[in-house]
């Protein structure tokens, strides 16, 4: 059972890494930090499985879905592809940072600005205070 928990969390590692590396990519958009988490991917996706795939496999698509969208985002343009991904990160600072290397809104940040503007806005926001 040891073993089995040990196996879990290099894993998880290398899921974390291959994260990591897809980060320094959105950051970077370096052709050798879009390698480097490919080469992550195919060996992710490789686990377990004695013999390579003909067709891409879940991280390695994943990379090349990911790394396309880093490359063609704009600032404001909804990209689901950066959203969906940004769906799976578990790590909360990890998301945020993709978040912001991509330049993503978070949605509740959004509201929670609108909402202040509607505030600020408000024509009965000063109403009942003392003037001088």
């Amino acid at each position: 059972m040891e073993a089995e928990f040990g196996s879990h969390d290099w894993r998880d590692r290398k899921v974390r890494d291959y994260l990591l590396l897809l980060l320094r990519f959105a950051v970077t958009r370096e052709a050798t930090d879009q390698v480097a988490a490919l080469a992550l991917a195919e060996q992710l996706d490789s686990l377990g499985i004695g013999w390579k795939r003909a067709k891409p496999s879940f991280f390695v698509k994943t990379s090349i879905e990911v790394s396309n969208a880093v490359l063609a985002v704009r600032d404001g343009e909804n990209n689901s592809v950066l959203r969906r991904h940004l769906a799976r990160i578990d790590d909360p600072r990890l998301r945020r940072a993709f978040r912001a290397a991509v330049g993503l809104n978070d949605p509740s940040e959004v509201q929670e600005k609108s909402a202040q503007a509607k505030g600020r806005n408000d024509p009965g926001l000063w109403k009942g205070l003392a003037t001088k």
